[in-house]
């Protein structure tokens, strides 16, 4: 069994991002993803995003990035009124100027940086379909054990980067020895980012809300969706999207036939009966899927945390082990740019300990 380096466990961006790094610097290193494809809770419906969707002026690494790979990004639309409803209020109408600001997204969908991002990596160096469930500590290397879809593989390595959310870690990987209990309590109490919600994308022939002024922003305390946005492309490709309320307990016993329902029903309530009935609905629920959230995850996040890399989590088996991903990053935790400032945090801390040995 050939001894490796360095093991990236999470093929999402972050995990990506690190090994696109590592493969310019013409690294040995191996990354295991445990879906059929990378991007993690990056997901498009070409070309609509059923995950991250924006990334903000300011957001430097993100910026850098897209142009690096010579990729196209367009402004978010917001122009026009956007609507709120209550229980005490019918399909308001409030002008949209107080609500502006500037957003950007990429031309063909977040996937689009996966994509680019992936076709640097020399193919060898990317297995899919390989869930990591153990990581045991032997003399002076770690062993890791996937699950594939024909048996279980071996590989052995002397670091790993887990570029996972803590709290999927904590909950399926098995560790020898194991970590004490203040490092699991640790990393069960980082929420996942947007893991407790779920997405909906709404597909028209055309974008009938801008006939009548309006953005296609909506604010609800209705629901099902809570906030509605524009998601057309500049390919004339139609669409609304909106961020469905209530638990994921709540919406698996709702169902998705009579969720579709209810947000036709929603959309004819905002907009009125002359709406033309959508073409397509697609709903990502992301507190359901087994490689992105946990039982505690099912209660969607009411404010956005604090995010940083517990001291616990640091200099983990002498330093074998490290920790990568949004919800680690010193700052912009939890958005795109969090994912790829963790990696290049990662990036410095090796090329130091590089240069004191």
């Amino acid at each position: 069994m050939n001894r490796l380096p360095l093991v990236i466990i999470g093929g999402g961006l972050s995990g990506l991002y690190l090994a696109y790094r590592l493969a310019q610097q013409g690294e040995n290193f191996l990354l295991l993803e445990a879906r059929d494809r990378l991007g993690g809770r990056i997901k498009t419906s070409t070309p609509f995003d059923l995950g991250p969707t924006w990334f903000w002026p300011g957001q430097r690494h993100m910026m850098d990035l897209v142009q690096e790979l010579d990729l196209q990004i367009f402004e978010q639309q917001n122009t026009g009124d956007i609507l709120y409803e209550d229980p005490t209020v019918f399909s308001e109408r409030l002008s949209g100027n107080q609500y502006k600001m500037i957003s950007y997204r990429i031309q063909g969908g977040i996937s689009s940086l996966i994509n680019r991002l992936q076709v640097q990596v020399p193919t060898p160096h990317i297995l899919l379909n390989h869930k990591a469930i153990s990581v045991e500590k032997q003399t002076d290397t770690i062993e890791i054990t996937a699950e594939k879809n024909d048996g279980v593989r071996k590989f052995t390595c002397e670091n790993v980067i887990f570029a996972l959310p803590p709290r999927l870690v904590e909950s399926t990987i098995q560790f020898v020895p194991e970590l004490n209990q203040n490092i699991r309590k640790d990393m069960r109490a980082i929420p996942t980012w947007m893991a407790g919600h779920a997405k909906t994308l709404i597909r028209f022939q055309r974008p009938f809300w801008k006939d009548h002024n309006l953005s296609g922003q909506v604010f609800s305390r209705i629901g099902p969706m809570m906030e509605i946005h524009d998601a057309s492309s500049p390919n004339n490709n139609y669409a609304l999207f909106g961020f469905l309320g209530g638990s994921g307990t709540q919406r698996q016993t709702l169902g998705e036939t009579q969720l579709k329902y209810l947000i036709t029903e929603q959309i004819q309530r905002l907009f009125g009966n002359t709406t033309p009935q959508p073409l397509e609905i697609i709903i990502k629920d992301w507190s359901q899927d087994p490689f992105t959230a946990t039982v505690k995850d099912m209660e969607p996040l009411k404010a956005h945390p604090h995010y940083r890399k517990p001291e616990s989590l640091k200099d983990l088996w002498s330093g074998q082990i490290n920790f990568i991903g949004s919800e680690l990053a010193p700052s912009e935790g939890g958005y795109l740019e969090g994912a790829l400032i963790a990696a290049e945090e990662f990036l410095k801390e090796m090329s130091v300990k590089m240069r004191n040995t």
